[in-house]
């Protein structure tokens, strides 16, 4: 009896080995998730193992999910909406993120932020979430015909700082200065370093005014009837939307120019 006792443990034991409960879902040594057995595993990106043992032993490693359960007939659906939720889940991290964070806030909105455009650390955050980089696919079965789809998404802190710096080469910011005797322009910059111009243009924006304009088909649209609106068409600007501080001077117009981008 007591041999038969210690056979059974022994094939038991030997069961729950050869059909573990749990399965991990693991990168370059790195547990992510620890799944059910039965769990499907249908995406796994090695190429970004390498960069997520490097943000964890940096503790620098996030990953955010999202799921969602359907039948079978509507993966594809099933993913993409998996996905969505991942995004919104690491959207939401960052956007909390940079409202608590001042000095985060003032690099994501930049020389933006000074011109008002105060929504632009959202546009921001969208752009970056909308290319995360999803690592893993996975789906387990709930029975007649349905799955639970999961989707991982990775979020590197290092890849928002660069996509950051990025935009500070993406400004549309001129500096100009027109002759108002002569209605022509004596110098028209395209500032590519905003620092070497942050005093004067402190000093304009609090002692000068500020207009916003539209210029289609080469005419200006303006809700205000600003007097300087007949010097800013010898300006030359291309079409587009613009935010403009400036300082009058007797002979002498300085504008701050900052051209919105196309979203």
């Amino acid at each position: 009896m007591e041999k038969i006792i210690i056979v059974i443990s022994i094939l038991l034991v030997s069961v729950i080995l050869l059909f573990p409960k749990e399965k991990n879902l693991d990168f370059d040594g790195v547990t992510l998730r620890v799944l059910p057995f039965n769990a499907i595993i249908v995406e796994k990106d090695l190429s970004v193992a390498k960069r997520i043992k490097q943000l964890y032993e940096k503790e620098k490693l996030f990953v955010f999910e999202g799921s969602v359960v359907s039948f079978q007939k509507k993966e594809n659906e099933a993913f993409s909406q998996a996905t969505n939720k991942a995004r919104q889940e690491l959207s939401a991290f960052l956007g909390a993120k940079v409202s608590s964070d001042v000095n985060l806030r003032e690099k994501v909105s930049g020389i933006r932020g000074t011109f008002g455009y105060y929504q632009d650390a959202s546009v921001v955050v969208d752009n970056f979430v909308s290319s995360s980089k999803v690592i893993a696919r996975w789906k387990i079965p709930q029975g007649k015909g349905m799955f639970e789809y999961h989707v991982l998404v990775l979020y590197d802190p290092e890849a928002f700082d660069t996509f950051i710096k990025q935009r500070e080469h993406e400004i549309n910011l001129y500096y100009v200065k027109l002759n108002i005797e002569k209605r022509k322009v004596t110098k028209f910059l395209k500032i590519e370093n905003f620092e070497k111009f942050r005093q004067e243009f402190e000093k304009i924006k609090k002692i000068g005014s500020a207009i916003v304009i539209e210029i289609l088909n080469g005419k200006i649209i303006s809700r205000e009837k600003d007097p300087i609106l007949f010097l800013i068409k010898d300006i030359g600007l291309e079409d587009g939307k613009y935010r403009i501080i400036y300082l009058k001077k007797e002979r002498e117009l300085t504008l701050f120019i900052f051209k919105e981008a196309k979203m």
